[in-house]
C-alpha cells in the first residue's frame, strides 16, 4: 500500500465528514420563477424555513436590480421574502436575467410560491449542490390559450445547454422544430424560458456544466375534459441521475373526481408498470398518462429510471373548492427518516384555504411517527398499497412549519404538502434525499446519515451503529444513518467508562463492517471481470477501514464530548 502522511488521512476523513447530504436541504439556493398570469400583479415570495439548531444569518440577492436581504432564522421558524416580480419572473420564450440567489451559514429549506389571484402553485427549490447536467421537464396539454413552458437557470459561468424541444417553439426570436437542438450560452444567474402553445413534456435539457430547471405551465385546466376553472403549475425538476424505479401514491384528500398521474422516461425501453393497469413502454422523453380514483392508491414499477408527476383537478370536476397543481413524488429511494416543511398563503379566499399531508411508510413502522414531537392523532385513516408492504394515510394540517420524524433513523417515508381554497391550490414534496441512484454506484466508506448507498445495495443509510445487520444482507453496520444518542447519559456512577466503551465498540464494528463489505465488493467485482485484481481491492479496502474507524472515533468522541458537558449541567443542578 502506499504510504499516507496521518495529516493526509485527518484531512481526507473530516472533508468527507464534513460534506452535506444529498437532499432539498442546502447552503446555496440558485432558481427562478416561471410566468404566471398577470392579474392583480401580486409579487411572488420565497419561505425559507430553519433547519438547524444553530441559527442561520441568511442572504438573498437579485443581482439584476441590485435587491439585496439579509436576516436570521432559527429552527422552525419561517421567513417570507417578497420579491420585485419584474426582477424575477420570466416572460416569453427568451435568454434573461431573472437569477434568484440564496445563501446561508447554516442549511435551511427554501420554497418559492408564486400567487396570484386564482392562478397560483408553489415548488420546493433544490439546492446546487443537488443539480445537474441532464433533465426532462413535466409540463400539461395546454388549455385557456396559454403556454406550457419550462425555465433554465445557470449555476456557473460559461455553461452551454442543448435544449431538444418535443414541440414547435420560437425562441430569443428564432424559429425550431421539434427535436431540433437549441444552444444557448448560460452565464452563473443568467435565465431562459421556452414557451409552446402545445405540451413541452418530455423535452430534454443537457449541459456541460449544472443548471437548474423548472416546468410546469403559466395557466391550465387540468381534468374534466380542460373545461373548468385552471391554475399556475410548476415544479423545480430533479436531475436524471436523481430518478427512481419504485413509487407509491396516495390520492389527495377531500377529492371525489380522482387525480391525474404522469410517468416521463428518461431512456429508450423502459417497461412501466402500475395497479390495476396494462404495462406500458416508453423511450426517452416519451411519457405516460394515467387516471386513479379518489380512493385509489398506487405501486408504479419501471425497469429504468423514471420521475412521476401527480395532479390535482380542477375544481370543477367535481365541485371542490380547489384547482390543479402539479406534485412530484419522490421514489422510494429517495425517502427521508425526518422532514422539516412549511405550508403557504394564497391570495383568494384565504379564510377558506386549508392544508394536507400525504404520508406514505411500511405499515409495520407507522406507529414510530412524530408530528411536531407527538404520535400522530390514532383517528389517522390507514389505507394498505396494494402489492407492497407500505401504507398510505391523508392528514389535515394547520398552517406553519412542521417536522415530521421516525423514533428510528433508519426508517423511512414519504410525504406531499399541499393545499386548498376556490379557486387556486398549491402542491410540493415535503423534502426528500437527493442520492444520484440512477448512476452507476461506487462503493464508499461509510460516514453517518451521509445519505449516500456505501454499499451499493440499493438502499441508502440503513443500518444503524449497532453491531447488529439491521438490513439482512449479511454485513454489519456498512451503511450507517444518523448515529443514536449515547446510552450513557443515564449512568451517572458509571459515565466515564460508559464512553470508553462506546468509543471502542464504534470503533470496531465500522472496522468489522469495512471488513465484511470489503468482501462484498471483492465479490460483486470478481462476478463482474475476469480481470479482477484483489491486491487493488485490499488497497482500498485498507485505507477505507482506517478512515472509517477514524471518522468514527471522531464522530463518538465529540458526541461524548456534547453528553460530558450535558452532565456537567445535570451532576450541577
Amino acid at each position: 500500500m502506499r504510504g499516507i502522511s496521518a495529516f493526509t488521512l485527518l484531512t481526507l476523513v473530516l472533508v468527507a465528514a464534513g460534506q452535506g447530504v444529498r437532499d432539498n436541504k442546502g447552503t446555496e439556493f440558485i432558481l427562478t420563477f416561471t410566468e404566471n398570469m398577470q392579474r392583480d400583479l401580486n409579487e411572488p415570495r420565497l419561505l425559507v424555513a430553519g433547519t438547524t439548531q444553530t441559527s442561520a444569518t441568511v442572504y438573498v440577492d437579485v443581482l439584476g436590480v441590485g435587491f439585496t436581504t439579509t436576516f436570521n432564522i432559527r429552527f422552525g421558524e419561517v421567513i417570507t421574502v417578497n420579491l420585485p416580480r419584474a426582477a424575477v419572473e420570466l416572460r416569453g420564450s427568451a435568454s434573461q436575467s431573472t437569477g434568484i440567489l440564496v445563501t446561508a451559514t447554516q442549511e435551511i429549506v427554501v420554497y418559492g410560491v408564486f400567487a396570484e389571484q386564482a392562478s397560483s402553485d408553489a415548488f420546493l427549490a433544490l439546492p446546487t449542490d443537488v443539480m445537474g447536467t441532464e433533465y426532462y421537464v413535466s409540463c400539461y396539454n395546454p388549455s385557456s390559450n396559454q403556454p406550457s413552458q419550462f425555465g433554465i437557470v445557470g449555476i456557473n459561468d460559461g455553461t452551454t445547454v442543448n435544449i431538444v424541444p418535443t414541440q414547435d417553439v420560437t425562441f430569443d426570436g428564432t424559429a425550431y422544430t421539434a427535436g431540433q437542438t437549441i444552444t444557448v450560452n448560460l452565464d452563473r444567474l443568467r435565465t431562459l424560458q421556452v414557451q409552446s402553445d402545445a405540451d413541452l413534456t418530455g423535452s430534454k435539457i443537457t449541459s456541460d456544466k449544472n443548471v437548474a430547471v423548472l416546468s410546469g405551465n403559466l395557466f391550465v385546466v387540468v381534468g374534466n375534459g380542460q373545461s373548468g376553472t385552471g391554475d399556475h403549475i410548476v415544479e423545480m425538476i430533479p436531475p436524471v441521475d436523481t430518478w427512481g424505479k419504485e413509487f407509491v401514491t396516495v390520492p389527495l384528500i377531500k377529492r371525489s373526481a380522482g387525480d391525474k398521474f404522469r410517468v416521463i422516461a428518461a431512456r429508450d425501453n423502459t417497461q412501466v408498470d402500475v395497479t390495476s393497469q396494462n404495462t406500458q413502454t416508453l423511450n426517452a422523453g416519451e411519457f405516460w398518462e394515467f387516471g386513479a380514483a379518489s380512493d385509489e392508491y398506487l405501486h408504479v414499477l419501471a425497469s429504468e429510471p423514471v420521475i412521476l408527476m401527480q395532479y390535482s383537478k380542477t375544481g370543477d370536476a367535481d365541485n371542490t373548492a380547489t384547482d390543479p397543481f402539479m406534485v412530484m413524488i419522490p421514489p422510494l429511494q429517495q425517502f427521508a427518516a425526518d422532514y422539516t416543511f412549511a405550508t403557504t398563503q394564497l391570495i383568494s379566499d384565504p379564510a377558506s384555504l386549508t392544508h394536507h399531508l400525504n404520508i406514505a411508510i411500511k405499515d409495520s413502522e407507522k406507529a414510530g411517527l412524530r408530528l411536531n414531537g407527538n404520535p400522530l392523532d390514532p383517528g389517522v385513516t390507514w389505507t394498505p398499497i396494494p402489492g407492497t408492504a407500505w401504507s398510505g394515510a391523508r392528514l389535515d394540517i394547520p398552517d406553519g412549519t412542521h417536522t415530521l420524524v421516525h423514533t428510528s433513523p433508519i426508517v423511512t417515508f414519504g410525504i406531499s404538502v399541499y393545499g386548498f381554497t376556490s379557486p387556486e391550490s398549491y402542491g410540493y414534496p415535503g423534502g426528500l434525499r437527493l442520492a444520484q441512484i440512477a448512476a452507476p454506484c461506487v462503493a464508499t466508506a461509510t460516514i453517518f446519515g451521509d445519505g449516500v448507498d456505501n454499499d451499493c445495495d440499493g438502499l441508502i443509510d440503513e443500518e444503524l451503529a449497532n453491531g447488529l445487520d439491521d438490513d439482512g444482507d449479511g454485513a454489519i453496520d456498512e451503511d450507517l444513518a444518523g448515529e443514536q444518542p449515547l446510552s450513557c447519559e443515564n449512568d451517572k456512577d458509571e459515565y466515564k467508562s460508559c464512553v470508553e466503551e462506546q468509543i471502542t465498540n464504534c470503533a470496531s464494528a465500522a472496522l468489522e463492517s469495512r471488513r465484511a463489505a470489503g468482501n462484498i465488493r471483492t465479490r460483486r467485482a470478481a462476478e463482474d471481470t475476469e480481470n479482477f485484481a484483489p491486491e487493488a481491492e485490499a488497497e482500498e479496502f485498507v485505507v477505507a477501514a482506517i478512515a472509517v474507524v477514524a471518522v468514527g472515533v471522531v464522530m463518538v468522541v465529540v458526541m461524548a464530548m456534547t453528553y460530558h458537558l450535558q452532565k456537567q449541567r445535570l451532576l450541577a443542578a
